[in-house]
Order: C-alpha cells, then sequence, then structure tokens
C-alpha cells in the first residue's frame, strides 16, 4: 500500500514538470533571456523565498553546475533556520521587504528571481515592487490557480503574479501536498513545490547558458571541489565574488 503512495506522488511529480515543460516554455525563455541580458551586463541574479521556498535560492547558490552570479538573498528573519514560525511572521511584516532590497542592493539592470507559491504575502510582494523601482527585472515562480483562491495579505493589496516583470506558474495546488491518505480522513501528504521549483529554475538556469553562449559570453560556473581541478576553478571565482556575494 505504501509504495502505492509514492507512485501516485512519483506522478504529481512527472506530471507537472510536463505540464510546466508544455505551457510554461515561452516565460522561462523570457527569464532566461533576462538573466542572460543581465549577467552580460555585470549585473546579479537574487533569488528570494520565504520559509520552505528559501531552500531555492540554497539550491542556485555556490552550486555545483550553476551560475556564480547568483546571489541569494538569505535573511535569517525570513528563514525556517531561525524559528519557522516567526519566519512565518516577518513574511507578513510590511515593510520588511523594502529593507532587504536596499540591504542586497538591487538595483538597474539585476534580476530578481522570487519564490512564493501563494504569492499574497508582504515580503514578495513588496519585494518586487521595490526591486522594480529600482529598475530590477522581477521573474515571479507562483501558483496561478492557488494565489487566485487567496486574498492578498500585502499593503498593496495585489499578489506576486500581479507585480512581476515574467510570471512562471508552477502548478502547485493549493495546499502544496498531494498524496491524499484516505485512513486520514483525506488529509494529503507530500508536497512538490520544492521539486518543481528546483526544477524550474535550473531549467532557467540552463537556457540561460544556452543563449549566453550563442552570444558568444562564455559564463561563469562553479565546478564540484570532488573533481580535477574544481577547487581551483571555484577558487577563482571566490576571489573575484567574495566582496561583492556576502554569502560566500
Amino acid at each position: 500500500m505504501t509504495w502505492s503512495y509514492v507512485a501516485d506522488y512519483w506522478e504529481r511529480v512527472s506530471n507537472t514538470i510536463s505540464r510546466i515543460l508544455s505551457e510554461e516554455k515561452a516565460s522561462i525563455e523570457k527569464a532566461s533571456e533576462e538573466v542572460a541580458k543581465a549577467i552580460t551586463n555585470g549585473k546579479m541574479i537574487y533569488v528570494l523565498g520565504t520559509g520552505h521556498s528559501m531552500l531555492v535560492a540554497i539550491e542556485m547558490f555556490h552550486r555545483a553546475g550553476g551560475l556564480a552570479r547568483i546571489y541569494p538573498i538569505l535573511d535569517p528573519g525570513i528563514s525556517v533556520f531561525s524559528g519557522a514560525l516567526k519566519s512565518s511572521m516577518f513574511e507578513r511584516l510590511s515593510g520588511y521587504a523594502e529593507i532587504l532590497i536596499d540591504y542586497y542592493q538591487v538595483g538597474l539592470g539585476d534580476v530578481l528571481i522570487v519564490i512564493s507559491n501563494s504569492g499574497k504575502n508582504a515580503v514578495p510582494v513588496e519585494a518586487s515592487v521595490s526591486a522594480r523601482e529600482r529598475g530590477a527585472r522581477v521573474v515571479a515562480i507562483t501558483s496561478l490557480e492557488y494565489s487566485r483562491m487567496l486574498k492578498p495579505e500585502n499593503r498593496f493589496g495585489k499578489k506576486l503574479y500581479e507585480v512581476a516583470d515574467i510570471v512562471i506558474d508552477n502548478k502547485i495546488p493549493e495546499g502544496d501536498a498531494v498524496v491524499e491518505i484516505k485512513s486520514l480522513g483525506g488529509r494529503r501528504i507530500a508536497p512538490i513545490s520544492t521539486i518543481i521549483n528546483s526544477f524550474i529554475a535550473h531549467t532557467i538556469e540552463i537556457m540561460a547558458v544556452g543563449r549566453l553562449l550563442e552570444l558568444g559570453y562564455n559564463p561563469e560556473i562553479w565546478v564540484s571541489v570532488n573533481v580535477p581541478k574544481g577547487s581551483e576553478i571555484n577558487r577563482e571565482l571566490s576571489k573575484k565574488y567574495f566582496s561583492i556575494i556576502r554569502h560566500l
């Protein structure tokens, strides 16, 4: 019986990825174009997610095979590592996002990727507005179906998909979890958003690298330290970006 639940989980994950590849290609391509443009102009690719969505920012940062110009916004206030309950409170705190955007110096020509399934709370929405006001381009990874069910909880009265330049629908269902357990009264377990959002993020990177190569630009890529010359390659990148990316 348990393995049948695992099969259900795999089916939901694979079907969601298939839908994204079918329905979100145009948005992903637009996002990758913005990323490539920013990199060729010497700008940064910021990534912001609150709570568990921050895992996507961590996944993209200093990652073997990942772009060197990824700059995660890893603020303790919106991180579960400093208290899960507290992070939920900070996510709803109006004005906090503007402090983060200012502190991380998001600016003209940069790209800010914002991940929020619900897209209703203060930090993702206000961060997007603040970044755009500073001249950055905002890419939202959010669930349109889920977000449209909810009321906005921010001072703009908007959802994330309404304030971003580019919107990628991650197709995440209401509540995130997808495996229904009848013996638990129909309660669902096993969320899929971390897998799906990471897939989207890496897809943007893949497409951006392809675009950069088309432009004749050699993108800077982190390498695993456990492969030949990996440490040497990363050491040079670290020297270049240590004074720029505060989390290195």
